[in-house]
């Protein structure tokens, strides 16, 4: 607390401390009250009362009803009996008096801006806490609702006055220190500039803030896409007040179109051709967004108006027959040790085999026949599937670290087809070997004697 505001707590001594003298104070017969402060403030009142000759208090007489015209909007003081201990004959009041009038500065006429009721903050005159009041709500406005169609409601969730008082001079605010103290909490504000890799998570840690606190404490801003050289505001304790609103937004959003397809015997399998392009339409929507410093809390969709039908993508897949290629009998696809067996395997069950060999270890085509698959897929990494004819049998070789031959491919058995790699979801360098009959996967050792 201030010197000057402790100062008028002995000024509000001066009449109590004459009737006190005057009834035998010195003899402590009589009880008092003192007001508590802190540490901080008794040591300024005291150094100021040693250079006057003054009593040296550890606490100070009941102060007058008046009293909280001079301390600080903010302050709050509490009264306690005076024990005897505190009571000094070395002052008097006219002592005490003289040291006040010399450090003090008459009050002043200011406006002070409540919140449901409560003294805030002090502005020098009625049109500046009209200004605080209406650049908040303008700051907003130009911020979060600045796309908007139209506001519906742009107000506080608390109530906000003002009304005369005199006040100390230092205690008088600027619109800006008043607008921070009442939006943020604190007039004594930091900023912090955006750096390459920072994220909005990153620099409230550091400044041991919340997100939400960061966001609020930076109306407008999108903390997942900050931008370098970008300046935020850090400082930030619980505010005084919360901006609502209510507005509306028109948004276009995409329709997505829908595909048909068509069989074409003379396309293979994996073959796909687009004949009619689809196109995205568009609607327009019209949502009344509830908003409580800046954060949407609800919101409603009152118009659902289609500008654009979306047009059907007309395409083509292949269904012709691979023909019969293979001759039933495989070869081993890569030299190597099993190290996985078909079958349950970690609560679930392994659709194939798994051989493991060093990387780059050649990897044969089982049997002969056509490259169906050749791509990422996933888990399996790296893969290839070879139809052997009409897809009653097809070979699958997963976790490949590359490829030797293309889609379409046709591959006779015992061609080098890849090399073993550790690509998709692996443990280690191996072959992932799979044998599907008509669609559903088997032992593959069962064609191996």
């Amino acid at each position: 607390m201030p010197r000057r505001p402790l100062v008028m707590l002995v000024l509000s001594l001066v009449t109590a401390l004459g009737i006190v003298a005057d009834l035998g104070w010195r003899t402590h017969t009589r009880s008092a009250q003192a007001a508590e402060v802190n540490e901080q403030a008794l040591e300024s009142l005291r150094s100021l009362l040693l250079t006057t000759g003054a009593i040296q208090p550890s606490s100070l007489s009941v102060p007058s009803p008046q009293l909280q015209t001079y301390i600080h909007l903010a302050d709050r003081a509490t009264t306690r009996p005076l024990a005897a201990r505190e009571r000094q004959t070395g002052a008097t009041a006219q002592l005490i008096k003289s040291a006040a009038t010399q450090a003090l500065p008459n009050p002043i006429d200011a406006i002070a801006i409540a919140v449901n009721g409560v003294d805030i903050v002090a502005v020098v005159d009625e049109a500046s806490a009209k200004q605080v009041r209406d650049q908040i709500l303008e700051t907003y406005r130009a911020t979060v609702l600045h796309d908007v169609s139209a506001i519906e409601q742009l107000t506080f969730q608390e109530s906000i006055s003002w009304h005369a008082k005199a006040v100390q001079p230092d205690r008088i605010r600027t619109v800006e220190e008043a607008i921070n103290i009442l939006r943020l909490g604190t007039d004594k504000l930091a900023t912090y500039t955006v750096a390459e890799g920072d994220t909005g998570w990153d620099i409230a840690r550091n400044y041991d803030l919340t997100t939400e606190q960061l966001a609020k404490a930076n109306p407008g801003a999108n903390l997942d896409s900050l931008q370098i050289g970008q300046v935020l505001n850090i400082s930030y304790k619980e505010p005084h007040i919360h901006t609502l609103s209510v507005a509306k937004r028109v948004v276009q959003e995409r329709i997505p179109f829908q595909e048909e397809i068509v069989k074409d015997p003379d396309l293979w399998p994996w073959q796909y051709e687009v004949v009619t392009p689809g196109e995205a339409g568009t609607r327009e929507l019209t949502i009344r967004e509830y908003r409580e410093d800046g954060k949407i809390v609800k919101s409603e969709v009152l118009e659902n108006k289609q500008v654009a039908k979306p047009k059907t993508q007309i395409a083509k897949v292949g269904t012709k027959q691979i023909p019969t290629m293979g001759t039933g009998s495989l070869v081993f696809p890569v030299v190597g040790t099993i190290t996985s067996y078909f079958g349950p395997r970690w609560g679930s069950h392994h659709n194939a085999i798994d051989i493991g060999a060093p990387s780059g270890t050649p990897i044969l085509a089982a049997d002969s026949g056509m490259v169906v698959f050749r791509g990422w897929s996933g888990n399996y990494g790296n893969m290839i599937k070879i139809d052997h004819g009409g897809g009653e049998l097809v070979t699958l070789y997963a976790h490949l670290s590359s490829y030797n031959v293309k889609l379409g491919d046709t591959v006779s058995k015992g061609d080098v087809i890849g090399y073993v790699g550790n690509t998709g979801f692996s443990t280690g360098p191996h072959l992932h070997y799979e044998i599907l009959v008509d669609g559903s996967p088997v032992n593959p050792l069962s064609y191996y004697p």
